[in-house]
């Protein structure tokens, strides 16, 4: 294995690359990679990027510039691909022409070997685990720090109390047992770094992809995947609905996990946990993050959470920064009952990538645990890359099931069942190939910026709720396993939208998008038909086909721009305006020129009338080119009809 400490994901901060000044795919653009505060074009000021397999295999170096695809992602011999540094950097994005989109002269802000640096003085005055007997004898006898130079193979259930002491506990070795080991009573400003759990035991696992990377379908494969391995899949719950029953009995009883638990200790860093079957958590703790998790393959438990089972109070300042995990039966991070305040103090940023979870990538909890509420609130998740997820890439509901009270929460009297004010701040996702939902949610509040889902094979964003703001949202070729009634893009409630897109639309079952009560701003969605759309409004510039709307909320303004690529097809606007129940208006135009031009006005001031515009000028034959047909001209002072009467044209004065 390489000894190379890959920390940096090269990103725009979102791994999808756009342009400057349009919502738009830097397609075939170019990305340079240097030292920070310098032009990385220069190659004398470039610094060496990496793939990352993300398997677990030696990091590759790769030249420089990296290349965008037509989709926007940064590819490695036309395969998309996570590109890494071992530093902070400046980075230049350049368009397909050459011209610059972007310049970062610092991506990071920090050196991400800060903190190891800091560390490594500590340990001249550390204590060896070597030393002593038991974790236990070793935490006691150390003052500063804690050097963990042997593997320590720990019972379940066995807890070592480090009595409030500020530490920093190295990580040269593994953490090796079934169950769980806890950490309690670490002092506000420990730090344990690079942190190992492993199993004892070899778990069973399933593979639910194939050799190509394809979700496998049919239980009988999926179950004859079956292997003993710590690192080649997850081992398969409940949750695996379509195979449990199926199962050896050994299989489904083997309860596997090696698990850290942080009690009682607020205030601290776990700089690059691993894991080789195993997972972390912090209980009822403040302040704890998670940096850059790597090589990490999770056991039957989430891979990291931030879990508060018994306790009334929400927690706060609680993060998962940049990293990855892989497999685990759960999810890749888990929240439960926390709640960031005015300050959204919480969540995950930084460039986390949850692959391959056995349930979602990124999950706040739902309902009750022991009776008390777990729900989460005012939240940030950003730069979060899920990638084949079980279930869902991105899962942010409060609510689900059944309506029923709430427990130590909110009631229903207060908020009705999907409607809470989680108020969380997603931005920059990009879930890619979910079994489930790409990105799902619901509440009352938030906002919501840059999502993006590509073929998941459930709806690639499913928000519930109203009163949100959403900015940018893609979707890809979702609703890939072609579910009857499953809709790509899904915002039930009524929200604010700006910037939808619609690519490569292939017409599955269900719906482009449904939003049949919120008003669409900047809709992108070429070659998608007017039934595979229902929004209540449209507001300013729509590219595409014919699109259909239907409003159906009062006082509402629609207007729908159909720009039409092909400059020889005339473009045509329409504004729907609603006044209120039992009256509105519907004014037409065509766009003459570059300038819309009325030709109908019907309704207006709800005398129940119609205005047809006449021109102005005399009107030849080819005007009225439809048999059956007239057209209305002013000849001078007299209006005159030109009538098409079964291909025969005559002319009639109206007017003298």
């Amino acid at each position: 294995m390489s000894d190379i400490t890959a920390n940096v994901v090269v990103s725009q901060p979102a791994q999808l690359f756009t342009l400057a000044r349009s919502f738009k795919a830097n397609a075939n653009g170019k990305v340079y990679i240097g030292q920070i505060d310098t032009d990385p074009v220069n190659p004398a000021n470039q610094i060496q990027v990496y793939i990352d397999p993300e398997n677990g295999s030696d990091l590759i170096p790769v030249a420089q510039p990296i290349v965008i695809n037509s989709g926007g992602y940064p590819v490695y011999n036309g395969q998309i691909a996570k590109f890494v540094t071992v530093q902070g950097h400046s980075m230049a994005v350049y368009d397909a022409y050459g011209a610059q989109q972007y310049y970062f002269p610092n991506v990071l802000k920090y050196d991400p070997d800060q903190y190891s640096i800091e560390a490594d003085k500590k340990f001249k005055y550390s204590v060896k685990l070597s030393d002593y007997l038991t974790l236990q004898d070793a935490a006691s006898a150390a003052v500063d720090g804690l050097l963990i130079d042997v593997d320590y193979h720990f019972t379940d259930g066995e807890t070592v109390d480090f009595s409030g002491k500020k530490l920093t506990i190295e990580c040269k070795a593994k953490f090796i047992g079934d169950g769980k080991l806890t950490f309690e009573n670490l002092g506000s400003g420990s730090r344990i770094v690079h942190p190992h759990m492993q199993s004892q035991t070899v778990p069973y696992v399933i593979s639910r992809w194939d050799s190509n990377g394809e979700w496998i379908t049919e239980p009988s494969t999926i179950i004859s995947t079956l292997t003993q391995s710590r690192t080649q899949g997850y081992a398969p719950t409940v949750n695996d609905v379509d195979i449990y029953n199926s199962l050896p009995d050994n299989v489904k009883n083997q309860n596997l996990i090696s698990h850290l638990i942080i009690s009682n200790s607020s205030g601290i860093d776990v700089f690059y946990p691993k894991a080789t079957f195993g997972s972390y958590e912090s209980f009822k703790n403040n302040n704890v993050k998670f940096w850059y998790p790597r090589d990490f393959y999770g056991d039957m438990s989430n891979c990291i959470a931030f879990t508060a089972w018994d306790s009334t109070d929400y927690y706060h300042g609680n993060y998962v920064i940049g990293g990855s995990t892989n497999y685990g039966s759960g999810s890749g991070v888990c929240f439960y009952r926390n709640d960031g305040g005015v300050g959204h103090d919480g969540g995950v940023i930084g460039g986390f990538t949850p692959y391959r979870c056995g349930e979602s990538g990124v999950k706040t909890y739902q309902n009750e645990v022991n009776g008390i509420s777990q729900r989460c609130y005012n939240l940030r998740f950003i730069d979060i890359n899920p990638i084949e997820t079980y279930y869902d890439g991105v899962d942010l509901n409060a609510d689900y099931g059944t309506p029923t009270e709430r427990q130590h929460d909110y009631t229903l009297a207060q908020y009705a069942w999907n409607n809470l004010p989680t108020n969380h701040i997603v931005s920059n996702i990009q879930a890619y190939k979910t079994h489930g939902v790409g990105i799902f949610g619901d509440g009352s509040t938030g906002f919501y910026r840059d999502i993006y889902a590509s073929y998941s094979r459930g709806a690639g964003i499913f928000i519930k709720g109203s009163g949100k703001n959403f900015k940018n949202l893609t979707s890809i070729q979702n609703n890939a396993a072609n579910t009857p009634g499953e809709n790509q893009i899904i915002l039930d409630g009524a929200n604010i939208i700006d910037g939808v897109n619609i690519i490569n639309y292939t017409q599955p079952t269900g719906l482009a998008i449904f939003a049949p009560n919120s008003t669409v701003t900047n809709l992108n969605a070429p070659s998608v038909p007017s039934s595979s759309i229902n929004i209540g409004n449209i507001e300013g510039l729509v590219v595409g086909n014919l699109i259909h709307v239907q409003p159906n909320l009062a006082n509402q303004t629609s207007a729908v721009y159909l720009n039409v690529v092909n400059t020889s097809v005339a473009s045509k606007r329409e504004d729907t305006i609603k006044i209120g129940p039992g009256a509105s208006e519907v004014t037409r135009y065509v766009i003459s020129g570059s300038s819309p031009r009325l030709t109908m006005r019907e309704n207006h001031g709800d005398f129940g009338a119609v205005n047809i515009a006449f021109s102005g000028t005399v009107l030849p034959d080819e005007a009225v080119p439809d048999a059956n047909s007239y057209a209305v001209y002013w000849d001078g002072t007299n209006l005159t009809a030109l009538i098409n009467h079964g291909g025969v044209l005559t002319r009639q004065k109206l007017t003298t």
